[in-house]
């Protein structure tokens, strides 16, 4: 007869969609997980007991709960009994009363083994999923002499409470499960773009997408930093950020060209330039170059292993043990917000680090947002367009000062001898460009300023009134707008102004 009886009930499981899909419901990804976290230390209550067995009902949840435990006790083998799934009460304690195994673990459903845990412990008991419950049956006594041998054992009618252990809550890991996900999709992308685009590095598409999903990647690796394994994060960090410097030279001049390219179309250059023609030499010099570096530093391996590495994401020990609130991610999303905003707010326009500096934060943002928008909720979710159209205000900045930049470097390479007039005409046009865009910020972050001062002024009547009146009016009065017509035509403080940031069975198995 046992003698020691664990009673389990099975982890959080999926919904039932139909009488007939019971059976084969699943465990949630995060209440197996829960199970995985939890069981090692409950199951270590058993530690000094051989000779372990493990019962299951066959409905898939608890077969995979059992799974789960007989991995933590070493159990070897499963024994599936019907008598669970059926909750066939009396016949599980008959089982229990003739069995020669000592120390047994039941891992099945309520209400049967809330019923048993109450009928041996003269009192009740309520089993949430997950829970364990170990219970110390009496041995029957000896047989009397004459009573004849190999009679059937009472049922057993009484029990000592050994431990009680209640089920983990999954929620504390549903966050881990979805997060998870969403590294490991991550990483499949970029091992997906990065097999494109080292397979024809001439691909201009090629080339900007494998940025992106090297960029996406790293955002999420960044941003779970906190919570992830140092060593994981810092080796993430830097073969990525490697990636993004080993071609940020090759994308640089892909964006030139196109600039090139549009300024021949626009006839800002003539038909016959030979610039484009130079630009796609430089390209294919720089393309060498890096393939040379790929080889060299074993590239490639390392964003095989790399994906690996994070498709199994280590967590730090305390996460695992206490899990990730949802909380906790939007505390820190809401951390990174305040310090965009507080950059983006008197963010220096001439500073080309600066600008980089905002642009790169906000596309961090853009992409975190857009991947982990179900632990951030919608409201934090919906920042990632305006994540988007900040760093792409930026980028367009970005842009033309690189665009520049290249241009007067080329202008003093052999290479482009014959085409530095048209490569002054590049670069003054996206100099150009870059005094309108700081222009048109800056007016508009002064707009925004007027806007919101005008909001801040409170709504006041009689005398106080008549004041402002006659203030504006005189004002008005001693502004010429020829003096400043651009200012007088758009109502706008001058360029100077600090910029503002934007604001089955018949008694149901559960």
């Amino acid at each position: 007869m046992v003698r020691t009886l664990v009673l389990v009930r099975h982890g959080k499981a999926e919904k039932a969609q139909d009488d007939s899909s019971d059976l084969y419901r699943e465990l949630t990804p995060d209440g197996r997980h829960a199970l995985e976290i939890a069981y090692p230390r409950t199951f270590s209550l058993l530690e000094d007991y051989d000779d372990v067995n493990v019962w299951s009902s066959p409905a898939i949840r608890a077969m995979q709960t059992a799974q789960v435990v007989a991995s933590v006790l070493g159990v070897d083998g499963i024994e599936v009994d019907q008598t669970l799934y059926d909750q066939n009460y009396d016949a599980l304690l008959g089982q229990i009363a003739t069995t020669p195994e000592e120390t047994v673990v039941v891992v099945g459903h309520v209400p049967s083994l809330d019923a048993i845990a109450s009928h041996l412990l003269g009192r009740q008991v309520r089993l949430s999923k997950g829970a364990a419950i170990a219970l110390e049956l009496p041995q029957p006594a000896p047989a009397a002499e004459g009573e004849a041998a190999g009679s059937t054992p009472a049922l057993p009618s009484s029990a000592s409470l050994l431990w009680f252990v209640d089920g983990p809550k999954s929620s504390a890991w549903g966050s881990l499960v979805s997060i998870e996900g969403e590294v490991t999709a991550s990483a499949g992308e970029l091992a997906a773009e990065a097999e494109r685009f080292f397979a024809n590095p001439d691909d201009v598409d090629a080339l900007c997408d494998f940025r992106m999903a090297v960029r996406r990647l790293r955002s999420l690796v960044s941003f779970l930093s906190p919570w992830e394994s140092k060593k994981q994060a810092e080796r993430a960090d830097k073969i990525l950020r490697n990636l993004l410097d080993a071609t940020a030279r090759l994308r640089g001049i892909d964006i030139f060209s196109q600039t090139v390219d549009d300024l021949v179309e626009a006839g800002e250059l003539g038909e016959n330039s030979l610039l484009p023609v130079a630009c796609a030499h430089e390209r294919k010099l720089e393309r060498s170059s890096f393939m040379e570096l790929v080889r060299k530093k074993g590239l490639v391996k390392k964003v095989d292993s790399l994906v690996e590495e994070l498709s199994a994401f280590r967590w730090k020990k305390s996460v695992l043990a206490r899990g990730l609130g949802e909380g906790d991610l939007r505390s820190r999303f809401d951390e990174e917000l305040d310090a965009l905003d507080q950059a983006l707010f008197g963010l220096d326009l001439s500073s080309a680090n600066a600008v980089y500096d905002a642009r790169r934060d906000a596309k961090e943002l853009h992409y975190v947002a857009n991947r982990l928008g179900v632990v951030l909720g919608d409201e934090r979710a919906q920042m990632s367009q305006y994540m988007d159209e900040i760093q792409r205000d930026l980028g367009a900045l970005c842009n033309a000062r690189t665009n520049a930049t290249l241009a007067d470097e080329f202008r003093h390479s052999p290479r482009f001898r014959g085409v530095r007039a048209d490569l002054g005409v590049a670069g003054r046009d996206q100099s150009e460009v870059v005094s309108a865009i700081v222009s048109g910020m800056r007016r508009r972050e002064a707009t925004d300023e007027a806007a919101v001062d005008e909001e801040d002024v409170p709504a006041e009547t009689g005398a106080l009134e008549a004041d402002v009146a006659t203030e504006a009016g005189a004002l008005a009065e001693v502004t010429d707008p020829a003096e400043n017509p651009e200012d007088a035509a758009t109502g706008v403080a001058p360029e100077d102004a600090a910029p503002v940031a934007d604001a089955a069975p018949q008694i149901p198995a559960e």
